[in-house]
């Protein structure tokens, strides 16, 4: 399988992102709280269906 696209929309610190990935070799690179492991939070959340950073399904949902 082959993940082409992802679209977050209020997942922790994304508001509305999209993500496209290739499908070679895909590298997350940037600054420190930019959002690096929350994308790949949110690509385990989608695989395994739960969190390795957390056991509250309502902490990944940004507030307001």
């Amino acid at each position: 399988m082959f993940l082409k696209k992802l679209s977050l929309h209020s997942f922790r610190n994304y508001k509305k992102e999209s993500f496209c990935f290739s499908p070679d070799v895909n590298f997350i690179h940037g600054k420190n709280a930019q959002g690096k492991t929350s994308l790949l939070e949110a690509l385990y959340f989608l695989i395994i269906g739960r969190s390795f950073r957390t056991k509250f399904t309502k902490e990944l949902i940004q507030f307001n």
